[in-house]
């Protein structure tokens, strides 16, 4: 892969990442804050397709990376990079189910 695509691979895979997690803390905040039932469904149906388009954006670049992104920067640094890797897409998946889960529940 260029490394030019790379880059906008990456950027829109973190990007996506930030929309998701700001869909998600505003529904949080949206649904303590907004009084009136029928605003509070309509603004909670629009960033909740915000949110699930980002989850599925964030997926897809994520497969590039995977596939496609794999520069380690020297042997002794890969484990540690890797291991790293493996704890952050822990935490951010947990936080990505529950939060998902909860976006659609307000929905329902």
């Amino acid at each position: 892969m260029k490394p030019w695509l790379i880059l906008i691979n990456d950027f829109c895979h973190d990007l996506f990442t930030g929309l998701w997690f700001g869909s998600f803390v505003t529904l949080f905040i949206l649904h303590g804050k907004v009084g009136d039932p029928v605003l509070l469904a309509e603004l909670t149906r629009l960033f909740t397709w915000l949110c699930l388009a980002s989850l599925l954006a964030i997926m897809l670049t994520g497969i590039c990376r995977f596939f496609y992104y794999r520069n380690w920067d020297g042997a002794e640094m890969a484990d540690i990079k890797k291991h790293l890797l493996k704890i952050k897409h822990a935490l951010l998946g947990t936080a990505m189910l529950v939060g998902t889960g909860l976006v659609i529940a307000w929905v329902l």
